[in-house]
């Protein structure tokens, strides 16, 4: 018995088609990682089977119960402090903690017997252990002991995110529905999440951009690709490599195909001419007779012609990946130093967040930084480029050398302005090379044209690695450029860096995003 089956499901937002008759089943256990582009359907497929809307057709089995689902965003929380909020995962848990907070030990002897008896039902329903446990994962995700106290409206987006997936985790349910979990977490934390999905001993359903964490905690794939899935077992790498086989295998077969579709129709047109020829010029029946009968032929051949390009026998053109082209190529930059720091250290409040801090970034060099969160990693990227004043130390950037900062938020894009106005207006392109760079951004024609608050997150980060690998700059300083990015583009983004002749800072969480591109670490805290 199917724990998920989806039978012909058709989605549809607007005139976008979003899912198209997807069908697909999986088995109770089943860890799956959910892939594909950004807006090709990911959280649709999570938000489906977690009964959050219907299709418009088609029809979607899933758990009724024993069912968590953890969305992009962090949803709202009740409870007093973030640490009860965790142990809300398991209700009658949940409960008995809040009753133990609302009652004082002290008073009569009555109020006594009534606390003892609450303290009993809760230590007998692993209580103490389960507390334990949540302070280590709120730990782990980076919550100090003073944030698991406050309540969660008084903690940020990314904290209360952690907050709602360490309750996920606590509630061990049956089937577990992630999207994107990683997105808030550094490093400590996507390892700790590794190892906590890993031993999980329910379902999984997983979407993230992380591909060492898919490789390790997923052992199926499903592809979401124009509104058409693809299901095979297997780790993420392994599948890759079969589809990169399989579709140079189509790419040939439907070459010959086309080839000897191309034969047919030239057969047919010299027969129908043939045909035409004799029948036109000739009123002799025995040349009649002989122009019907390659009349005839002519037919057969169209119906051959017709079998070959239907049902089973045709060969479809294989899908274009669509991905990001970041050339990250230009002319020769500053040679030597480009960043010089000596003994530079920042805090705040009384709190260092780093002190002494020496480095040097010279032309070709990548320099990752990497650390827990609120060790100063941003910060850092800001003192070092001039947005903040040092604490103590000096540095040195070259004179002659430009710079280009692309924060979390993809700050310094003028919303009114179009896509076309940016990379216009911060690159020596010419027009048709802005139109054909945006176009490999997936922003064609008029979309081009549109102001830059109505592009999707994974739009505006990619529009400003546009702008920033034409900007013809010697130092690009970049703070997570991989968090709105899908995994073909996270791939380009790689391999643009990598051929990228000045010099790389960068912060990023994404392992295997690091061990490609970096040339040297350096872990802050």
């Amino acid at each position: 018995m199917s724990a998920i089956s989806f039978t012909k499901v058709s989605v549809t937002f607007g005139e976008r088609i979003v899912l198209s008759e997807a069908s697909f089943s999986l088995p109770a256990g089943l860890k799956l990682g959910l892939t594909g582009e950004n807006g090709s359907g990911k959280s649709t497929i999570l938000r489906l089977i977690a009964g959050e809307f219907a299709p418009d057709d088609g029809l979607v089995t899933a758990p009724a119960d024993g069912l968590t689902y953890v969305p992009q965003h962090a949803t709202a929380l009740k409870a007093p402090s973030a640490l009860a909020a965790v142990l809300d995962g398991r209700p009658r848990l949940g409960e008995l903690y809040h009753r133990l907070l609302a009652t004082a030990p002290g008073g009569g002897e009555e109020d006594a017997l009534a606390y003892a008896d609450l303290v009993a039902q809760y230590a007998a329903t692993g209580g103490y252990d389960c507390e334990a446990e949540a302070r280590r994962s709120l730990y782990e995700l980076g919550l100090p002991d003073e944030a698991m106290m406050r309540p969660p409206a008084t903690l940020s987006g990314g904290e209360r995110a952690r907050v709602v997936l360490a309750r996920a985790l606590l509630s061990a349910p049956r089937l577990l529905l992630l999207d994107e979990p990683d997105s808030h977490l550094d490093l400590p934390g996507v390892n700790w999440l590794e190892d906590r999905l890993a031993r999980f001993n329910g379902g999984l359903v997983l979407v993230s951009h992380d591909r060492d964490l898919l490789e390790a905690t997923t052992d199926a794939v499903l592809e979401i690709e124009d509104g058409r899935v693809t299901l095979e077992h297997g780790a993420l790498s392994a599948y890759l490599k079969r589809k990169e086989q399989r579709l140079a295998q189509q790419a040939v077969a439907y070459q010959q195909q086309q080839r000897k579709v191309e034969q047919l129709e030239r057969d047919i047109r010299r027969l129908k001419d043939s045909a035409a020829g004799f029948e036109s010029k000739s009123q002799n029946d025995h040349w009649r007779r002989i122009g019907k009968k390659v009349a005839q032929t002519a037919k057969a051949r169209q119906h051959r012609l017709q079998r070959e390009l239907a049902g089973v026998n045709q060969v479809e053109r294989p899908r274009a990946r669509r991905r990001i082209a970041l050339s990250g190529d230009g002319p020769e930059r500053t040679a030597g130093h480009v960043l010089v720091a000596r003994g530079v250290s920042k805090g705040f409040g009384g709190r260092e967040l780093f002190g002494g801090l020496d480095l040097e970034l010279k032309r070709g060099q990548r320099l990752a930084v990497t650390g827990p969160n609120g060790s100063g990693k941003t910060t850092l990227l800001e003192v070092l480029i001039g947005r903040q004043a040092t604490g103590a130390g000096e540095i040195w950037r070259s004179p002659g050398a430009e710079v280009y900062y692309c924060d979390q938020l993809n700050a310094g894009l003028d919303p009114a302005q179009s896509a076309y106005d940016v990379l216009a207006g911060a690159s020596d392109l010419s027009p048709n090379q802005v139109y054909y760079t945006l176009a490999q951004l997936n922003l064609k024609n008029r979309n081009a044209l549109k102001p830059v608050d109505t592009l999707s997150g994974g739009e505006r980060t990619r529009l400003v690695l546009a702008v920033m690998l034409n900007a013809r700059a010697d130092l690009l300083v970049l703070d997570e450029p991989t968090n709105h990015l899908d995994l073909p583009s996270i791939e380009v983004l790689e391999q643009a860096l990598i051929r990228f002749g000045g010099a790389v800072l960068v912060v990023s969480h994404d392992r295997r995003f690091i061990r490609r591109v970096a040339t040297e670490v350096r872990e802050l805290g």
